[in-house]
């Protein structure tokens, strides 16, 4: 079983994702540990984990690879 994060709602952003039919903005709940919880209008798109020098180390979700891109930038600048 899985390990639960804590993510934390307090410290969450928003990004603004253009998806194929439209541009939308989403959620990002960070935690402790460097991963992320991206919600897209209360549903759960994805955890991506980023190690200490902001590189995205680990996806677990099922969005193609521009989203995907757009979601690593936004985050990496977030933090910059």
């Amino acid at each position: 079983m899985r390990h639960q994060s804590a993510y934390y709602p307090e410290h969450q952003f928003h990004v603004l994702i253009n998806f194929k039919d439209d541009e939308r903005s989403v959620a990002v709940l960070p935690d402790e540990t460097g991963k992320f919880l991206v919600v897209d209008q209360g549903k759960v798109l994805g955890e991506l984990g980023f190690d200490k020098h902001l590189n995205c180390v680990s996806c677990e979700c099922a969005l193609d690879e521009t989203i995907l891109k757009q979601l690593n930038s936004e985050i990496r600048n977030h933090y910059s």
